[in-house]
């Protein structure tokens, strides 16, 4: 029974996108490995001390609910026990909704993960993320926050870490398990009998074909993509400089400049900080409330009331004045009340077209910035000379691939790729290889200045001719 849970959890390990640090993934195969043949991936249980490494302790407060997340992450643990340094989202959920409807005031993550699975965690980041504007939450980076762990921790209010805290590694990576050379030792022959040509595609008995590879990149370029929009959101970044942290991991100061963070503090100070906003939102709270309800005193002496009609009868002269007076300030508040109200109108309309001006601006920018990152990337790695590379980008432009204010990263990617290829293939390279372009466009440095010595000699030339007295014969 035991090794059907583990070969189900294996799953979730092999052949999809994981949201976790490469060499933590000994954490889970720990776990796994050696009770499902594959002692040859796990070598010592070294991942196993990430819950035992030095962690400033959170100290705890009746008013805040402190949830800690530790080890590594995964949807579902099909049944481990807790010993298994696995912890799951749903675990998680289950802890963050009782806080929120508990009597404390704030919520505390205390994080030390290297991430997990990518299935399951958007699920939950969206859910605390939704729930911002009530209880206040927080996330310690206590020590590390990363991949699948920093995006909870970018769902919360404001992120802590400390002087030595790492967070980030907003990056995206699958593995495979080839085990045919290992059953081919041991004498073992799997034949796949299968109808659906990617069936088999991420089979471990079978190496794995470039067309299995290119379907597991793009689910893990999907995820990428799904994960940086996440952190751009929760983190208010804009995209391109999420993704320019290129799955990097910072601590301390940098990771605040980077973004990534908002305060460095002691984890032994925490409880104290956020007692300290806490109280501070409460005195704001009491004060806004005491100027919106003034005291009322209570008159003990009796007052007589007259009706309207009572007035008019016994002050006819003085009821008249009053109306007239009244009714003329109503007309002049009216249109001074009025006019003041088209002019905020007009103003307010003035503000909305400019920040909208202003987003379109930064969106295109950030599209653009995304744009020139891919062909960058595809013509450095290119035999096009650099001198060439405008006219190339100008064949492939990146408005086309613009949908709902969104670059659509893989089909621009294919379209630059081929057209680089294109060009590769039609000659323009450092040599002059082939024919469909210009030569002032693909001649070398070598040829024109081959060009220009020829051409002094042909002048040196013509002057000789005629200082002897005669003129240079052309050859036809």
């Amino acid at each position: 029974m035991e090794k059907i849970v583990l070969h189900r959890l294996a799953k979730d390990v092999f052949n999809t996108p994981l949201m976790i640090q490469p060499d933590k993934l000994e954490v889970i195969l720990s776990v796994i490995g050696d009770r499902i043949g594959m002692e040859q991936l796990i070598g010592t249980k070294a991942g196993v001390d990430l819950m035992s490494s030095a962690r400033g302790a959170v100290e705890r407060s009746s008013r805040i609910s402190v949830i800690p997340i530790l080890g590594s992450l995964v949807n579902r643990t099909y049944g481990l026990n807790p010993d298994s340094m696995l912890q799951t989202y749903d675990g998680i959920r289950n802890e963050f909704n009782a806080a929120l409807d508990s009597d404390s005031e704030a919520i505390l993550f205390d994080i030390h993960s290297p991430g997990g699975t990518a299935s399951g965690v958007f699920d939950l980041v969206d859910e605390i993320f939704e729930a911002r504007g009530g209880k206040p939450i927080y996330a310690m980076a206590n020590e590390n926050v990363f991949s699948a762990a920093y995006a909870i921790a970018s769902a919360t209010d404001k992120i802590f870490l400390s002087r030595t805290g790492h967070v980030g590694s907003v990056g995206v990576i699958a593995k495979h398990q080839d085990k045919s050379a290992a059953n081919e030792k041991a004498g073992i022959k799997y034949t796949t009998i299968f109808k659906g040509a990617r069936k088999a595609d991420l089979s471990s008995d079978a190496p794995l074909s470039d067309e299995a590879k290119a379907m597991l990149q793009e689910e893990v370029e999907d995820v990428f993509d799904l994960f940086v929009k996440v952190v751009a959101r929760n983190m208010n970044m804009p995209i391109a400089q999420v993704i320019a942290t290129e799955a990097g991991i910072f601590m301390g100061e940098r990771a605040v400049l980077k973004g990534l963070a908002h305060e460095v503090i002691a984890a032994k100070d925490v409880q104290a900080r956020i007692l300290a906003e806490l109280d501070a939102n409460l005195r704001k709270k009491e004060a806004k409330m005491k100027g919106k309800i003034p005291d009322v005193k209570l008159e003990k002496e009796e007052v007589k009331i007259m009706n309207a009609q009572e007035l008019r009868d016994k002050y006819p002269e003085l009821v008249a004045e009053v109306e007239s007076s009244v009714e003329q300030k109503l007309s002049t508040d009216f249109g001074r009340k009025e006019a003041e109200m088209k002019a905020e109108n007009s103003s307010l309309q003035d503000s909305v077209l400019g920040l909208q001006k202003s987003e379109a601006i930064r969106q295109e920018r950030e599209i653009k910035t995304e744009a020139n990152a891919i062909w960058a990337e595809a013509l450095g790695g290119s035999d096009i000379p650099e001198r060439l590379h405008d006219k190339v980008k100008v064949q492939v432009s990146h408005e086309k691939f613009v949908q709902d204010g969104m670059l659509d990263r893989a089909g621009f990617t294919e379209a630059v790729k081929a057209e680089v290829e294109d060009w590769e293939t039609r000659g323009a390279t450092s040599q002059v290889m082939g024919t469909g372009f210009s030569s002032k466009d693909v001649e070398d440095e070598g040829t024109v200045k081959a060009k220009h010595e020829a051409k002094a000699d042909e002048d040196l030339a013509d002057s000789l001719f005629e200082l002897a007295g005669g003129k240079r014969k052309e050859v036809k």
